[in-house]
């Protein structure tokens, strides 16, 4: 056999010999007196704040979904559970914690009763992988469990997903830079309700939220403090950090969840936009505590 006839044959063994990666996946379901049975076939992941961290959040269903974009949603846990091929159907979520252990979360659209449970309580999970890139594993309850009404449910899934990487960006520190500086001056605009004030520092999808044809603009101006404080922990608030993407600013703020109380601390993030070179508010959602 020449040189050459060898090398190829090389070559030729391989690419046959070398396993192609697993496709996403899912099987099993989870069953649930009363309420009937969520078969799943598909997967879909994406990473999800929780606190000041970061877990992956698995998306199981019995039809396939668009996740190409989710990843790079300002949520995207509320992208994934609005997708218009989820209207109206049964879907499990799963999440996945840095120590590899797992919450379960199964939805039952008709009603919306959620089964909720972990391995952190009663259901087991053995991982094939568990890295950064790649989640294979199998979420099972060992036999039938009960909800708090007295029903009985099992539980058997087996998922295997590519996982995305988070957006890249610059890192931006305590204080947030310029994007930080203007959401403060946003946030002391709704603290006066200057409607006119407000109205400068939103951006045109946030003033579709805000400005109400039907409402005064002092209307308009308190219901914006209104889900200030329902996004926002107002109480002692401060901008630990975020990250800078473009002319995007992902910006991570701290504060009591109530007044008075110094060890609930609540943690949101908020979505600055930049408009020549002004910033202003776009969203803000809450994600979480400080553990």
């Amino acid at each position: 056999m020449s040189l050459r006839t060898t090398a190829l044959a090389i070559v030729a063994c391989h690419l046959l010999c070398v396993p192609a990666r697993a496709a996403n996946s899912a099987s099993g379901s989870v069953t649930v007196d009363k309420l009937g049975t969520i078969t799943v076939s598909h997967a879909a992941a994406y990473l999800v704040r929780d606190g000041h961290a970061t877990r992956t959040e698995i998306m199981l269903t019995d039809v396939a979904v668009n996740a190409a974009g989710l990843q790079n949603e300002f949520n995207p846990h509320m992208a994934a559970i609005n997708l218009d091929a989820l209207k109206d159907r049964n879907y499990v979520l799963l999440w996945i914690n840095a120590d590899g252990s797992v919450s379960m979360n199964a939805t039952f659209s008709k009603t919306m009763t959620q089964i909720l449970d972990a391995t952190s309580g009663r259901l087991k999970v053995t991982w094939t992988t568990n890295s950064p890139a790649r989640a294979d594993g199998r979420l099972f309850s060992g036999g039938p469990l009960k909800t708090m009404d007295g029903s009985s449910f099992t539980v058997d899934l087996k998922f295997g997903v590519d996982v995305p990487a988070a957006p890249a960006g610059t890192p931006l520190a305590a204080g947030g830079g310029d994007p930080g500086k203007a959401l403060t001056a946003f946030i002391a605009a709704a603290q006066k309700k200057s409607w006119t004030a407000i109205k400068s520092a939103s951006s045109p999808d946030a003033l579709k939220t805000f400005d109400k044809s039907y409402n005064t603009p002092a209307e308009n101006a308190s219901d914006v403090l209104d889900l200030l404080k329902a996004w926002l922990p107002l109480e002692k608030m401060k901008i630990t950090g975020g990250q800078l993407r473009g002319d995007v600013a992902i910006l991570d703020v701290e504060g009591q969840m109530f007044p008075g109380q110094a060890s609930m601390i609540g943690v949101s993030i908020v979505r600055m936009v930049k408009s020549g070179t002004v910033w202003q508010f776009d969203k803000a959602t809450r994600v979480g505590m400080v553990k």
